[in-house]
């Protein structure tokens, strides 16, 4: 029983597009960073954005 419980936790904590990160760690911290496709983006409790690096450009991972 307890196995069960543990993998449907585990589960619903790395699935969800980035449920986990919107609800918790953006909420936090005030955003998360993600890479996705070699492209930073800063995920917000609200929505997402490219990250740019001081000179304007689009900051790569």
């Amino acid at each position: 029983m307890h196995r069960v419980i543990v993998v449907a936790l585990a589960s619903v904590l790395v699935s969800g597009c980035g449920w986990f990160e919107r609800k918790f760690t953006a909420n936090l911290t005030g955003y998360a960073v993600s890479c996705v496709d070699g492209v930073a983006y800063l995920q917000f409790p609200s929505g997402v954005t490219v990250q740019y690096d001081r000179s304007g450009r689009i900051k790569t991972c």
